[in-house]
C-alpha cells in the first residue's frame, strides 16, 4: 500500500471537514473524491445533454462512421460502448429479466445462436450462454430498438459522427432515445 505524506497545513483542512469520532483521514479524502466524482459526472452529463441533437428514437439519419460515446439501458451506464456491445447488452439484460433463451432468439432481430460460437462474426455472450452476430451501427440500433421496446426499458444513445467522408453528419454529434410510454 503507497504511503502519502500529507503537508501540516492539508492535514488541518481535512480535519475541519472530518466527523470527530467517525472519520480518518482515509475516509474523509474517500468522501471527499465520492462527492467530487458525482459532481463530475452531473457536470458531464449535462454538458453532453445540450450539445446533441436529439434524434428521438426513429432515425432515417445514416449511422455509419459513427462513434458511441454514452450509452444507457434502463439507466445502467454501459462501460466503453460501441454499438455491438449495446445489442449485446440488450440481450444480456432481456435474460437477466427472466426471458428465456429461446423466447429471445425468437424475439430479436439479431442473428443469435445457443452456445458458443466465434465464425463468421458471431460473439459469445457467456452470462447468457449465447452468441450474437456482429453488424453494423443502422442494424444495431435497429435490433436493439426493438429489443428494448418489448422489455419496455429506456435507453439513450450519444454518438458523433467522424469526421469521415461517408458520414451523414461530420463531426456532428447526437442522441438516440425510446422511453415507454
Amino acid at each position: 500500500m503507497p504511503v502519502v505524506r500529507i503537508p501540516e497545513p492539508l492535514y488541518k483542512r481535512l480535519q475541519a471537514i472530518a466527523i470527530p469520532f467517525e472519520d480518518t483521514p482515509i475516509t474523509v479524502i474517500e468522501r471527499l473524491l465520492n462527492e467530487y466524482e458525482a459532481h463530475n459526472q452531473t457536470r458531464q452529463v449535462s454538458e453532453i445533454e445540450n450539445d446533441y441533437m436529439d434524434l428521438g428514437s426513429f432515425t432515417r439519419n445514416d449511422l455509419r462512421h459513427t462513434r458511441v460515446i454514452r450509452a444507457t439501458i434502463d439507466g445502467r451506464e454501459i462501460r466503453q460502448p460501441n454499438w455491438n456491445k449495446i445489442v449485446h447488452t440488450i440481450h444480456e439484460f432481456a435474460v437477466r429479466q427472466g426471458m428465456s433463451v429461446d423466447r429471445l432468439i425468437d424475439l430479436t432481430l439479431s442473428n443469435v445462436v445457443k452456445g458458443e460460437n466465434n465464425t463468421s462474426g458471431f460473439n459469445y455472450l457467456p452470462e447468457t450462454n449465447i452468441s450474437v452476430q456482429g453488424v453494423d451501427a443502422n442494424l444495431a440500433w435497429r435490433n436493439t430498438l426493438h429489443l428494448a421496446k418489448n422489455l419496455e426499458v429506456p435507453i439513450e444513445i450519444y454518438f458523433e459522427w467522424r469526421d469521415k467522408e461517408g458520414a451523414a453528419y461530420r463531426g456532428e454529434k447526437a442522441k438516440l432515445t425510446w422511453l415507454p410510454n
